[in-house]
């Protein structure tokens, strides 16, 4: 909800006006301001204009407007509120030199968000309206708005947000709504969740019977998110054919409540909260907008049934090669950075050394995934255009869902204002995910806990599935995308990643590589015909997931990509 439709900015409301009749102040510039209501103090010499009501006849320090001795709050009606100091050596006189403008700057929203300590002295004071407790400040003491008689307290900051008495939109109800200044434990009618929460406003219509949150009141007709391939709307109920689990939080969704559902009858319903929430949600209401149909682009063209022209290496053709012998040793696929393996169906350029898995060479140019809100595209290291290559100038990208320092393929966000960006291991992660350290499905939560693996791989987390039926089972992207399989130089048997054994022999286990010992309830690396167990770092290097002798690979792909730079930056000179 923006701002505006909380707090007028553009000219101070006067504090003591009447909630049903407000006015408004205007600057002053001259004559010089004679008593401040607020503070008693006199005009200041270096202050250019000062604040006039003109129906209250009353003057006020840019500052002490914001602070009079006694105001109206619309969230308590029943009594006047009345500025406090605890500190009785406080000079009001420095709130307008210290406090800025509201006309020229937002009185922000969220600001109350600073009052997050707790207050351990003799007197303890909490907000009625961010529920935190009141704290000396370094600039105004303890000061807060109070109403003895009811012992109702507002911050000084909490007090600047004047919810309006009414409220109509006939988008979400037919009825004016009432603002109803009491906290109730009772479930919000558009989300269903409690209308007793902190930072918000509760509003009613009387004749319906009916109560929501005030920012429940402007929740998006229609939505699109990259959950589910159909538009939803909003519904405030559901006829229940079937019960509904949310394809966000993964809970069920109350029939009786809002919720957005699938335009095209899909069996697929959100709660309100989660289907707005801001990881979720592009911000877009697209009632009344028409629906495109989006341009499909294929990855490929097929020449013949063997040869394919990829649109990553447009200028040669690539040719399947199929259980091809010694011919996939020390060859990358250049967009999951994994090595070609003897049971691997790759593409191999007819003219260099540019290699794709079969499934990577599948990989769409255009993509919903549910960890982002925006569609993303692919990008690839040798393309031409300038714009995408300098994501590849150094080599490496940064994956926003592993955190890995990644140099294949990425999925990058369409928004020009969004950096988002993806690996294609994590890319292609399913939702939900089947992962073979856990007997149940994984999904995307956007919820977060301890990893699975961390104890294993110490993983730098950044995004997690989650077991929906086991409390705090979490897996890190980073470890879903380590590899199943790996090869090991003095092995000929590939390594298969083993997840931990539950019981474990009286035999110790070591590793091959570093000749430590290996925690046999810990991830590692086991070859099971040569009885080889390896550390999964010391298999996969500093750089997980990214197998050694890549670093190679990857310096001559920098030389041809810088190369190719500098051939086209020598024709632009020729041609100029």
């Amino acid at each position: 909800m923006e701002l505006s439709k909380i707090i007028t900015v553009s000219k101070p409301v006067c504090r003591l006006s009447d909630l049903d009749n407000p006015h408004n102040l205007c600057r002053r510039f001259d004559p010089p301001l004679s008593v401040c209501f607020t503070c008693k103090g006199q005009h200041l010499e270096n202050r250019r204009y000062y604040y006039y009501c003109a129906t209250c006849d009353l003057e006020f320090h840019r500052g002490c407007h914001l602070f009079p001795p006694e105001i109206k709050h619309p969230c308590h009606l029943l009594h006047p509120l009345t500025l406090i100091f605890l500190d009785p050596d406080f000079q009001r006189s420095r709130i307008a030199s210290n406090w800025p403008d509201s006309s020229s700057e937002s009185d922000d929203y969220d600001s109350c968000e600073e009052n997050s300590g707790s207050y351990n002295e003799d007197h303890i004071v909490k907000c009625n309206y961010c529920r935190k407790n009141l704290r000396p400040e370094e600039e105004f003491g303890m000061a807060y708005y109070h109403c003895s008689t009811c012992s109702f307290s507002f911050h000084r900051i909490c007090v600047l947000v004047r919810p309006p008495l009414t409220i109509e939109n006939h988008k979400s109800h037919d009825h004016t709504l009432t603002l109803f200044p009491r906290r109730v434990p009772l479930p919000c009618d558009a989300c269903g969740l409690s209308l007793d929460v902190p930072l918000d406003h509760v509003y009613s219509c009387l004749l319906c019977n009916y109560m929501v949150h005030r920012t429940c009141i402007y929740l998006p007709r229609v939505i699109k998110i990259t959950r589910h391939p159909h538009r939803l709307s909003y519904t405030s109920s559901i006829v229940p054919s079937r019960e509904l689990s949310c394809g966000v939080c993964r809970k069920t969704v109350d029939v009786n409540y809002g919720s957005y559902s699938c335009n095209n009858g899909c069996h697929y319903a959100l709660h309100s909260k989660c289907a707005t929430n801001k990881k979720v949600w592009d911000g877009k209401d697209l009632e009344g907008v028409p629906e495109e149909e989006e341009e499909i682009l294929e990855p490929f063209s097929l020449i013949d049934e063997e040869t394919i022209q990829h649109f990553s290496h447009d200028h040669h053709h690539l040719k399947i090669c199929r259980n091809g012998g010694s011919s996939h040793e020390n060859k990358f696929c250049e967009a999951c950075v994994l090595p070609m393996t003897l049971s691997d169906c790759y593409f191999s350029c007819i003219k260099c050394e540019f290699v794709l898995h079969e499934t990577c060479a599948s990989l769409p140019r255009r993509k919903h995934h549910p960890v982002h809100k925006h569609p993303l595209a692919l990008f690839h290291t040798s393309s031409s255009n300038p714009i995408e290559r300098k994501y590849y100038r150094d080599g490496f990208f940064t994956c926003d869902g592993c955190n890995r320092n990644c140099c294949g393929f990425i999925y990058r966000c369409r928004d020009k204002n969004c950096e988002f960006q993806l690996d294609v291991r994590c890319a292609s992660l399913p939702d939900p995910s089947i992962h073979d350290c856990h007997p149940h499905p994984l999904f995307f939560n956007f919820t977060e806990g301890r990893c699975m693996g961390f104890e294993s791989v110490e993983c730098d987390h950044s995004e997690y599935l989650e077991c929906i039926k086991c409390d705090d089972s979490f897996l890190c992207l980073h470890c879903a995308t380590l590899p199943c399989v790996a090869h090991y130089k003095h092995d000929k048997h590939p390594l298969t990643l083993s997840y931990g054994e539950e019981e474990t022999s009286d035999l110790k286990y070591w590793c091959e590589i570093c000749e430590g010992k290996l925690d046999a309830t810990k991830w590692f690396y086991t070859c099971d015909s040569c009885s080889v167990t390896i550390h999964v770092k010391c298999l996969l290097g500093k750089e997980p997931g990214m197998p050694l002798g890549y670093y190679y690979h990857m310096a001559r792909r920098i030389m041809r990509t810088r190369g190719t730079e500098k051939l086209e930056e020598e024709e632009r000179i020729r041609r100029s």
